[in-house]
């Protein structure tokens, strides 16, 4: 029996004194992709923080669990070695990941290194080509000032790729780019799950996306987790009327 890769048990999370994200428990199974909707202000961004560990956002009840073992009360250097390796983070502004003044090779050689492995251009390069640059060596020759958002989000993606975590968390990974960078964005996280049997949990206030790429969504509001399911009985049958309003509210896009 396959066990759950990710579960959040009632956990709760404050950056000081009130609680931001309150009770929210889920399950991931390996290979799952979910998605988190909703508004901004729901607590989405700092569930995804929350797991992650990220400096400033505190637990402030419940756990979360990765290969069934609790990782929310680890050190900060223990639950850093997770990082990169078992867990990924594709930030909203790929500025998060990148000093902008500095060489994308020089920073790419920092982090592999950071993690005891080894700067392999050909590697990196194949991994850039797989979302679409053709001329990643070049490219790792620039600055990210240099290149356009949509190019720094593919390459804040391929940066997580290259560590092969086994889950993925994109917090609101395409809400800064225009449409068809967004589109492209999906189809390379798409990609990942198929080709590495990545699981990925992405947080985003746009439910086309999610309908596209969840197998199960959850609606967050008030920083709770208002209703969890299968996406398409999501779509079909919801039962909150908080869903029942935003999906009224976008069109209606097929998978």
């Amino acid at each position: 029996m396959i066990g759950y890769l990710l579960k959040v048990s009632g956990l709760s999370a404050s950056y000081g004194d009130e609680d931001i994200v309150r009770d929210v428990s889920f399950e991931m199974l390996p290979g799952e992709i979910v998605c988190i909707v909703g508004e901004s202000g729901s607590g989405k961004s700092t569930l995804i923080r929350a797991i992650h560990g990220m400096s400033g956002v505190m637990i402030t009840g419940g756990s979360i669990s990765f290969d069934g073992a609790d990782i929310s009360a680890l050190p900060a250097k223990e639950r850093r070695k997770l990082m990169g390796s078992d867990i990924g983070l594709i930030p909203q502004d790929p500025g998060a990941s990148f000093n902008p003044i500095r060489k994308l090779d020089v920073q790419f050689r920092e982090a592999l290194a950071g993690h005891d492995m080894a700067y392999d251009e050909d590697r990196i390069d194949a991994v850039l080509r797989k979302i679409g640059l053709q001329h990643g060596k070049a490219v790792l020759k620039n600055r990210p000032f240099e290149l356009s958002g949509g190019m720094n989000q593919r390459i804040a993606i391929a940066a997580a790729m290259l560590f092969e975590p086994r889950l993925l968390l994109c917090d609101e990974a395409t809400s800064a780019l225009d449409v068809t960078t967004a589109g492209a964005v999906v189809e390379e996280l798409l990609k990942i799950r198929e080709t590495n049997g990545t699981s990925i949990l992405l947080v985003t206030h746009h439910l086309g996306i999610a309908r596209k790429m969840a197998d199960n969504i959850g609606i967050m509001k008030d920083g709770r987790l208002i209703e969890y399911g299968n996406t398409d009985r999501i779509f079909d049958s919801p039962e909150n009327e908080y869903t029942k309003k935003l999906i009224r509210d976008v069109p209606r896009l097929k998978k």
